[in-house]
């Protein structure tokens, strides 16, 4: 069953998040309670709408993103999106997108935007769902905090 998001999913969409994270090609270390950190703070905002794919009451994907205001109309941005590694590459991610773009089509969103990284898995998902890049748009970064274990 895919649904919103509400806020007693907390856990279990902070175990999706870990989980999906863990794996290659991130590898990241995320523990249960800054996954729910992370998750908690993004669904937050007045304007965060989020998804979830559920079976037997166990949470297997998550979407996080805002619908914020746009010149030429609303959009869905999506700031995190995973799926339990047990469940990739059976259709609940393609599922859970179709429901989300379904439902704020509905709601009169006009596109829905995201940033992932070249070449990784989550590119060509993105591309068979619909989404293409757009040539011009850069997403840049600034680490502005000095690494304290660095001496030089």
């Amino acid at each position: 069953m895919i649904r919103r998001y509400r806020p007693d999913d907390l856990g279990g969409a902070a175990e999706v998040f870990r989980s999906a994270f863990a794996k290659e090609p991130w590898k990241e270390e995320w523990t249960a309670e800054l996954a729910a950190e992370r998750i908690s703070q993004l669904m937050s905002a007045p304007q965060s709408v989020g998804y979830v794919s559920e079976e037997g009451g166990v949470i297997q994907a998550i979407l996080c993103g805002r619908r914020l205001t746009y010149l030429h109309g609303d959009e869905y941005v999506i700031d995190e999106f995973c799926v339990s590694p047990s469940v990739q590459r059976q259709g609940t991610g393609t599922a859970v997108m179709e429901y989300a773009a379904d439902e704020m089509r509905r709601e009169g969103v006009v596109a829905m935007a995201l940033m992932t990284t070249r070449g990784y898995p989550s590119e060509r998902f993105y591309l068979k769902n619909g989404f293409e890049g757009i040539d011009g748009m850069l997403f840049m970064y600034r680490t502005i905090k000095e690494n304290v274990n660095d001496k030089t």
